[in-house]
């Protein structure tokens, strides 16, 4: 294969971009506008209830259940020396809630006996309701740890074995009765309906990490099926599809130097895209040269089923829409904006089997977990398997398409 017309076709297609306002538009300020909603809804709303906290008890049990409380990212805690004061703070709309932590909190829970919790909140019935679920729900994980290390610890102390009642129980069967008793119903809710908006979805798009994935996982879903077909459209609307066919360059060539100039174009978005991100947000990410393969991967897979797209429409219009169209249904079904427990379980499925859902995770697992090569290696394959399909495909249906008028 010649290198000169690839790289001559490659030259034009990039020159060809930045004429372009709404290939432009779909590369660069639509996810920006996505990134800026998004993280201004979620990522720099911060704690979403206020809390005026009021700790008479002062033990180290209290003051380590405010702690967690406050860890959680949904609460943002203010602790006042009197109950008047965070009273006030609540009447005059500074506070939604206000918690009061009864005294002898600690000595109760250490003597075995119950420890009181007070929780007012303001009169608004949704802010009600929301506070009072996520404050008992909080209870209950913090009950619940409180418990079991509780029993480990009477297990760590307990004799092997302990005589009652004319016979003798083993520590184990000690422990079990206690946690029975301690619990004696187990409730495992699960939702059969799609999932509401929860803390956890809410740290989903509050992860600042988490948009520099959205940035290169755009431009690798999405930005590359349309730079794919306005390259491929561009050239049908201009006429001069027929005379690529009639050059001296292979068919491979040409789609070699449509591939070259979509990478150009990627490549330049990805980086203004992730350093406008940077500056925005400043994230704190795991930067690794392991991004390089995974992007280059993702990109020539998002290019291919382009180019594909493209060719199984029977005109450039069209072929616009359909791009349009897929990207954004690959684009959420993928992970990307969010969570998949979102889909119902057929959908979700199929996401799993999409190559760029692997991509999405594996950019999670780098940038905002730290993993390492482990986490690539197949999301890599994956993604260069799918590349090698779409674009051999692609390479395929070129002559017919390109007669087609």
């Amino acid at each position: 294969m010649r290198l000169n017309p690839a790289l001559e076709v490659a030259r034009k297609d990039l020159l060809s971009f930045f004429r372009s306002k709404s290939t432009l538009f779909w590369t660069l300020a639509f996810p920006l506008m996505m990134m800026l909603l998004f993280s201004s809804m979620f990522g720099g709303r911060g704690a979403m209830f206020t809390i005026a906290v009021v700790d008479e008890d002062g033990g180290q049990i209290s003051r380590a259940f405010i702690d967690a409380l406050n860890s959680t990212n949904v609460t943002r805690l203010i602790q006042f020396p009197n109950e008047a004061e965070a009273r006030e703070q609540v009447l005059e709309g500074k506070a939604d809630a206000l918690l009061m932590i009864s005294e002898g909190f600690s000595k109760n829970l250490t003597s075995g006996r119950a420890a009181k919790l007070l929780l007012y909140t303001t009169e608004d019935p949704q802010v009600r309701t929301a506070i009072t679920n996520m404050v008992k729900g909080f209870v209950d994980a913090f009950s619940e740890e409180y418990r079991r290390r509780a029993l480990s610890e009477l297990e760590r102390t307990m004799p092997p074995s302990i005589p009652a009642g004319g016979m003798t129980l083993s520590r184990e069967e000690v422990i079990g009765f206690l946690e029975t008793f301690a619990r004696p119903v187990k409730v495992r809710i699960a939702s059969i309906a799609k999932p509401e908006v929860t803390s956890e979805t809410a740290a989903y798009w509050g992860e600042k990490g988490h948009w520099i994935t959205v940035m290169l996982a755009y431009t690798l879903i999405f930005s590359g099926m349309v730079s794919a077909a306005s390259l491929l459209a561009y050239e049908k609307l201009l006429g001069t599809v027929k005379r690529m066919l009639t050059s001296p360059a292979s068919r491979w060539s040409l789609l070699a130097g449509k591939l070259l100039g979509g990478l150009g174009i990627l490549t330049l978005s990805q980086v203004v895209l992730v350093a406008l991100t940077i500056l925005w947000l400043r994230p704190e990410v795991n930067w690794t040269p392991l991004l390089i393969p995974l992007v280059l991967a993702g990109d020539l897979a998002s290019l291919g089923l382009g180019f594909l797209v493209v060719e199984l429409s029977p005109n450039p219009k069209t072929a616009n829409e359909a791009v349009v169209t897929v990207g954004i249904m690959v684009q959420f079904v993928s992970g990307l904006y969010f969570p998949l427990e979102f889909l119902p379980d057929p959908l979700r499925a199929v996401a799993e089997v999409i190559p760029f859902t692997w991509a999405v995770k594996a950019l999670d697992g780098l940038l905002v977990m730290g993993r390492g090569l482990e986490s690539v290696m197949v999301p890599v394959t994956y993604l260069v398997v799918a590349a090698v399909i779409f674009t051999s495909l692609a390479v395929a249906l070129f002559p017919r398409w390109a007669r087609v008028e």
